[in-house]
Order: structure tokens, then sequence, then C-alpha cells
């Protein structure tokens, strides 16, 4: 079984050992075979052993981890950099990951649960085989599906290691690919409306950001705002973690056909408090929140297909397309026949 060999590289000498000894690394095929102290000492030691896996701090006295990267990739550009970082600085590591580096460790968010993972991560990346031409052609309507998707799931919210994950996969994916962030964020804040409803009202003062850079800094006190109003039910974490999994779920089911009866059994919840806690939380009963979202689900339909109206009323879960059309108007103010002659007259 073939190991890589990796060099810690940190003015601290508490913090290289600390990670020496937290990570499982044998248990990834990765041997810690040294130490350095600053950058110039890291290239010395390059110079006289095998490495394949350099694990620098982005900031140090003298020479800086991105000067270090940029040393070790015309030095040998075979050996794969990780950048390790105090907080989530943007510009530091989209600039490492556009230099070069393979991925980036935020040292103040180590956590058991989240090391595996983190090594995972990294081994994947050593051992990609580069194809010419494969990542830049990739499909980019397609790529911005995929992030919207990602994006548009609520549980990011509540989920730290989730919530972690979006922002640097959103931030790699930044640096080999041109993403068009205004119409991701205008399309996931669409969902986030209707996840919750106290984004109805919501103000976006100056307009949604457009902008990686703006969105990592919107989204960061988004998401400490939509904390503070879940807590207000005065709910356990546990509690409000599994409601907002459940939002997830009652929008992942295609016909919103899910039952109260399944959800809680899926979040580990009896049905009656299932039922209390989701209204307390949301300020909306669970009837009522799954008929939100059958509506918006079947005007999006109205809107994009030309599909006959009792077909799309019968996919988004009505049988009786009277009572609807009564739901319909009575949440959009509009017939649904009203809109597809609207759109018709366009």
């Amino acid at each position: 079984m073939r190991m890589y060999n990796a060099l810690i590289v940190d003015d601290e000498s508490l913090v290289r050992k600390g990670l020496r000894m937290i990570f499982p690394w044998e248990k990834y095929k990765i041997n810690i075979i040294g130490e350095a102290a600053s950058g110039e000492s890291a290239l010395a030691f390059l110079r006289t052993q095998s490495v394949q896996l350099v694990i620098t701090d982005i900031t140090m006295p003298g020479m800086s981890g991105l000067e270090l990267l940029k040393h070790v990739q015309a030095f040998d550009s075979t050996i794969k950099v990780v950048m390790l970082t105090c907080h989530q600085d943007f510009d530091y590591i989209q600039e490492s990951l556009r230099l070069g580096a393979i991925d980036y460790i935020v040292k103040t968010q180590l956590e058991d649960h989240n090391l595996d993972e983190i090594l995972q991560r990294i081994v994947k990346h050593i051992e990609i085989k580069p194809i010419a031409g494969v990542v830049k052609t990739a499909n980019m309507t397609q790529l911005n599906q995929q992030i919207i998707e990602r994006w548009s799931q609520v549980i990011w919210v509540v989920d730290d290691r989730i919530y972690e994950e979006l922002i640097h996969d959103s931030v790699a994916i930044s640096t080999d690919h041109i993403v068009d962030w205004s119409s991701i964020v205008a399309s996931s804040f669409e969902s986030w409306q209707l996840s919750f409803p106290v984004f109805t009202d919501w103000k976006t003062d100056g307009g949604l950001p457009t902008r990686l850079d703006q969105l990592l800094i919107w989204v960061k006190e988004l998401r400490i705002e939509l904390q503070r109003w879940l807590r207000k039910s005065q709910y356990s974490e546990d509690v409000i973690y599994a409601i907002v999994k459940s939002i997830d779920m009652i929008h992942e089911n295609p016909a919103a056909h899910i039952s109260q009866t399944e959800l809680s059994k899926k979040v580990n919840i009896s049905k009656s408090y299932f039922s209390t806690s989701f209204k307390e939380i949301l300020g909306i009963s669970f009837t009522h929140y799954l008929q939100r979202v059958a509506i918006e689900r079947a005007k999006a339909m109205i809107e994009n297909t030309n599909h006959p109206i009792y077909w799309i009323a019968e996919q988004c879960g009505f049988s009786d397309q009277r009572y609807f059309s009564k739901l319909f108007k009575e949440q959009t103010g509009i017939l649904p026949s009203e809109l597809r002659q609207n759109l018709h007259n366009r």
C-alpha cells in the first residue's frame, strides 16, 4: 500500500504538534515525515526529502504560505499543497486555490466528527489524475443547477458541517469556473422564501449579492438571523434540527404527497409533538405549509409547461380541481386558468 509523505509547515510548534496528534493520518495513507517552522526551512526540507503533500499555514512571518505555495509549484508541480487558516478568509483561500492549492483547513473548525472527512477530501485530490479539458469544458448550465440545488436546501442553516462543505465547495468551484452567482442567489433565495415563512417579509436592501465574496458575507449574516428566529420558539436544538430537516424532505417530494406521519417517523418525533413543534417553530401549521409548497409548485408548472391545469393539480396532490383553484387564488391572487391565459397573451 502506497503511503503519501507529508510535511507540516507552521511557525507555531504547538499547532504543528497538535495537527500531528489529532488527525488519523495513517488511516488515510499519509505519513508525516517532517515539520518546518518557516517557508524557508520547508523548501530546504523538500530539496532533501521525497514529499507528496505539504500542509502549510497561510500567514507566517517571513515567507507566507502563499509565497511558499508558489515556490513549491516552481520546484515540483506534482507536490500537493493544503493551506491552513485561522478563519474563513475568502480572499486568501481563493488566491491559494487559484495558485494551485488542492484544499484548505480552517484551524478553528477542527472537530472530531470532521477530521476523517477532511482527510478523505485531501486524499481524493491527491489521487485525481488530471484529464485535459474535462474540468474546463464542463457544462456550466448543469454546474450552476447543481449549485442551486445544494444552496436551495435549508439544512445548512442548522448544520455546521453541511454549511462548511457548501462554503468550501462554492469557493473551490469558483476558482475553476465562471459561475453565475447572481442567478444562483436569486433562485436559492426564492427557495428559502418558500421554505421559511419569515422570508415573505424579508428586506433585501441594496439587492441580492452578485459575487461569491458578497454571497459568503451575506449568507453568514442571514444564517445568524435565521438561527435567532428559529430559536425564538424555545425548542431544543435537536427538535429545531429535525423540523428544518423535514422542510428539505417536503421540498424533495415532487408531488408534496408526503404525510405528517411519514415525516415524523423519519425525524424520530411523535406525530403529535411534530405537529405542535412544526407550527410553533415555523409559525404555520403542517397542513397549510404543505398546501403552500404545493401551490407554488403548481404555479411554476403552469408558468413553465403546457400541461393541462387539471393534470398539474393532480401532480401537486389535489384531486379536486375546484378546491385547487380556490386555494391557488387565495395564495397567488389569481386563478390558475387566468395565469395560464395571461401567459398566452404575452
